[in-house]
This record gives C-alpha cells, structure tokens and sequence, in this order.
C-alpha cells in the first residue's frame, strides 16, 4: 500500500476530530440538528486551519442517511463524499476554475436533482480567485439556488471576495490553532505512529507551524524521515532550521558589551547554519520581546516557556533599560520590512546589528535635571551671560593691577579688605546701571543734537516706525554720558517702542560721536495731561452721545492712549 502522508492520513471526518474551531462546528451542529441550513456557507481563515476539510464534513453532514448534524462514517453517501466519488457534491478549484464560462456551467448543473443525496452540494475552494464577471454571474444563483442546491465557499483572503458575495452567505472566521491544541494533537498523533519524541521537540515544531495544523504535520513527516522513531531536540532543528537561543543570548551580550567582533561571529556562524536572513530577524525580535517581558512581573507565562528559559529571561532583563530594548525592537522592525527587497540580505542584517553596537545607552531625563539641580554640581559657564554687564568685568581687571602691587599672601589673607571691595564694585556697577555717572565726556548737546538727524536716518532704514518716534522727541540735557530725550503728545506705547530699541539708538551715537552715550528717556505728563484734557473737552462738545451712552470709550481711549479721528 503506498505512503500516506500525516495530513491526509489524519485529515478530520467528523466535526469532533477538527482542532481549534469550536466555535465553527458547534454552530453547524446545532443548526443541522435544528434543521435550519442555509443556502451559502463561507468559510476563511488562514491555510491549514481546516477549512476544506470542514467543507467536506457539513456535506457529508447534510447527505448523511444515518445521522443528522454530524456524519457517520459508514453509510454510502459519507463514504463516496470521504473518497471523492460522490456525484452529488462537487469540488471546484477557483484558482483553476475562474471564469464566466465555469460559473454558467455550474448555473446550468445545479438545476438538477441530485441522484441519491438529500442536496446537491459545491465547494469552491479559493473563491477569491474568481474573476470579476464569475462573481457577478454567481450572485442571484447564491441567493435563490434550488431548494436542492448548497454552496460552501473557502478562501484564505476574505478582503478579495465583493460585499454582495459576502451577503449572501453565512460567515465563519477560522482562528489560527493554538501552540497547546497543535501540541497535544501531535503528541496524539505519535503515540498512534509509536513515535518518541521530547516536550522541547513538540513546542518548536508546534511553534514553527505558526497555527497551521497542516503545516505541524507535514514538518512532523519531515522529522519521523530524518531521525526514526525516536526524535530529539538536536534533530528537531536541524531539520527545522531553528537557530538555538544561545545564539540570540549571545547577541545581547555582545551588543551590552560593545563587542562588533563577536557580533559579526555569531551572524557568520549562524549563516554557516543555512538560516535565512529574514529567519534570523523574527527570532531576534522575538527575543527581545521575551526580554521586555522577562521583566514585567508573570508576564512570560502566556508564551508557555520552560520554568529554565523563563527565569533565565528574567535574569537577564534586569541588565537592560527598557527604552533601549525598546529602540532595539523598532530597528528590527524596520529591518524586516527591508530584507524582503535586499539583493545582500545578510550584509543588510550585518550593519544593523553593527548599528546596535554602536548605539548609546537611554538617559532618564528626570535624572539629567535632578543632577543639574543638585548642589554638588558645578558648571563651568563657557561664555559670558548676556545679563551681566560688560563693565563688570572691566572693574575686577582694574583692581588686579592695583592689587598685584601689593604682595600676593596678603590678598588671600585679608578676606574682610576683599569683602568690602567686592561691595564697592557693586555699588559702582549699580552707580553706572542707574546712569548717575558724571565723568565728562567732552561732549555738548548741541555736539549731540548735530548727530541726531543722521542717526535717525540710519534708524528710519531698518525701523521706520521707529524713526517717526523719533522725530517728535526733544533733546533735553546731557550730564556727562547721560542724555536725557522727553517726548510730548505722545502715547505711552511710543516710550515703550524707544525704550525697547535704546541700545540700537545708543550704538548709532556712539559710531557717529565717537563717544558713549547712555539714553534716558522722559515722558512729558504735563503737556500730555494738557492734551488729553483737550481731548475729553473735545469729546464732550461733540455731543451728549459718547459722554452720556458710551463711558466705555472714553476708558479705552485713557487706557491705550487713543484717540479720536474725525
């Protein structure tokens, strides 16, 4: 007798023997039981979960002469249906069977009674391979088939199949099949074949399936060839390629240590292994899941590992900062979606994890700020703050000179001498911030007033609404390097205007005198009194209206210096 492979051997014929989809066959069951069928069943999910296989079931469920809601086994129909022979249930291949033609064939044959079957069933396998007019065609036969007539559709990708399809036919999602069910399916499975086989060996081989039950046995055929009846861990992964978890350990190490060298062995030494690139970047992200996890508490129960392993990603969680483990995952991440278009996948994986190396530590900045704050911290200022007047520091170098005169350990000594110093130079600082200094400066105000045309020229180039202020101001005095300029019938945010562009006025004096002028600006309150009290009079003898009605204006004028406009 020839070789059956696993999967077909051990393909479910009953909806009790389908792994991981309770949900789907407890539904179908009572319905049949309740004698409540619908006319179109769909069926997705991702491959190798049991949608075909299911497919077949509710047909022999349906057409079953001894039972009703589940097959059994034995009657003609259930066995011809199991075989294939059965005329009354078709199987067609969308991926094959695509087009108009196909579907108007199927219309035509489904008007038919079936010849010794309760329904004339068609499964459709990979319906999302039609074309655009096969489903068109389709739609008012899925509606209203004969009362004879059954569809079951399966496809892996529901995102193909149009809405209108979708709405005529009952819906059931197929989920992946957990790591535990896949698991103890095996490991039914091989006491069956009289296969040994090791816990660890079934965990890979269940991880490796990624939820498929077909893909679990078609690696497990794979694994019976290469190493017998008794299968270990050693065998396991070299037949499924799986890269040891020392390796990804390893990695880790080397990139805590900064070791390129180590890195760029253990990736050799992987590649040498016959690992693909793409391969070897799902594991590496894996691990680091397993490391950020390892260090919230139970975390790494849900993923099943052996109490070993668990404690051992624990263990080394505690030697990384989360944010870098954090910045490692989103690096592979982006890494994966690279290696699909690589022409150099490895050298690609190379520089990304000589990349990581290379990669600074996370700094909590709620550190960083409680370090500057601390009172042991000193730092060095690297240039002059702004804040402090340039003439401070002229002082301090004048006093050296006169200090240096006088012997150097009677400086250091004479702490209270020092201190009384120190308070001169700041009443002199304050002295000169003030602008009470009457150093002569030579100058007259009539030297100043020669100059203040050019400088407002050169002001109205850069700042015209500047130079217009400007031109209504009077020079009043000069005492020494202090010049006093008034402004009259003038606004308040006009003073505010001059007072923000002083240093630009006072530098422009300084190049056209060469001397240097401090500017004190005064506001004229009598004229400005006079001139508001003229214009209250003004308002008021305009009439009753804004005096008597709108007080509110009047507030807004004294408050922005305002004015009217007639």
């Amino acid at each position: 007798m020839a070789y059956q492979v696993l999967s077909l051997k051990w393909r479910p014929k009953t909806f009790g023997d389908l792994v991981g989809q309770d949900h789907v066959t407890q539904t179908l069951v009572n319905a049949f039981k309740k004698d409540r069928v619908s006319q179109a069943y769909l069926f997705t999910g991702p491959r190798g979960v049991g949608k075909t296989t299911t497919a077949r079931i509710v047909s022999k469920a349906l057409n079953c002469k001894k039972s009703q809601g589940d097959p059994c086994n034995t009657c003609s129909n259930c066995t011809e249906i199991t075989d294939g022979r059965n005329l009354d249930v078709l199987e067609i291949d969308a991926a094959s069977n695509r087009g108009i033609d196909e579907i108007r064939n199927l219309r035509e044959m489904i008007q038919y009674a079936p010849m010794n079957s309760p329904y004339k069933i068609y499964i459709i396998d990979e319906v999302h391979m039609l074309t655009t007019q096969a489903f068109n065609a389709l739609l008012r036969t899925l509606e209203e088939p004969p009362k004879h007539g059954k569809f079951i559709l399966a496809t892996t990708d529901i995102h193909k199949v149009p809405a209108t399809i979708i709405s005529r036919c009952q819906r059931f999602d197929f989920n992946r099949i957990t790591v535990q069910d896949i698991m103890h399916h095996v490991k039914h499975i091989l006491q069956d074949e009289k296969i040994s086989i090791d816990d660890e060996s079934i965990k890979a081989l269940a991880e490796k399936s990624e939820g498929s039950m077909r893909d679990a046995l078609s690696i497990l055929d794979q694994l019976i060839a290469y190493s017998g009846n008794k299968i270990s861990f050693e065998d396991a992964a070299k037949v499924m390629g799986l890269i040891p978890i020392d390796s990804f350990f390893n990695l880790t190490t080397a990139m805590k240590g900064k070791d390129p060298k180590y890195i760029i062995q253990i990736l050799n030494d992987i590649q040498m292994m016959g690992i693909s690139a793409e391969q070897l970047t799902f594991g590496m992200n894996k691990h680091i899941r397993n490391l950020l996890l390892g260090s919230v508490t139970d975390a790494l129960d849900i993923y099943d590992l052996t109490p070993d392993l668990k404690q051992k990603y624990e263990d080394v969680s505690k030697e990384w900062d989360r944010r870098d483990l954090l910045r490692i995952a989103e690096l592979l991440t982006t890494l994966v979606s690279k290696i699909t278009w690589a022409t150099q996948p490895y050298i690609l994986v190379e520089m990304t994890f000589l990349k990581l190396v290379e990669m600074d530590s996370s700094i909590s900045l709620e550190k960083v700020l409680n370090e500057m704050s601390s009172p042991d911290l000193k730092i060095k200022p690297v240039s002059t703050p702004v804040s402090q007047p340039p003439v401070v520091y002229d002082l301090p170098q004048e006093t050296t000179v006169e200090e240096d005169s006088k012997s150097e350990k009677k400086k250091e000594s004479d702490k209270d001498t020092q201190s009384v110093f120190e308070n001169d130079v700041k009443k002199s600082v304050i002295d000169q911030n003030d602008h009470q200094n009457s150093e002569d400066n030579n100058l007259s105000l009539e030297d100043v007033e020669s100059k203040w045309g050019e400088t407002i020229q050169f002001v109205s180039g850069n700042r015209p609404s500047l130079g217009s202020v400007m031109e209504s101001c009077n020079l009043t005095n000069l005492h020494g390097k202090l010049l006093e300029i008034s402004l009259s019938n003038q606004p308040s945010f006009n003073l505010n205007l001059l007072e923000k562009n002083k240093k630009l006025i006072e530098v422009q004096l300084k190049e056209l005198l060469e001397k240097t002028i401090v500017i004190k600006f005064i506001l004229d309150k009598s004229k400005n009194d006079a001139v508001l009290k003229t214009e209250n009079n003004t308002i008021k003898t305009t009439g009753d209206t804004i005096e008597n009605k709108d007080q509110t204006l009047l507030k807004i004028i004294e408050r922005f210096d305002g004015e009217i406009l007639k």
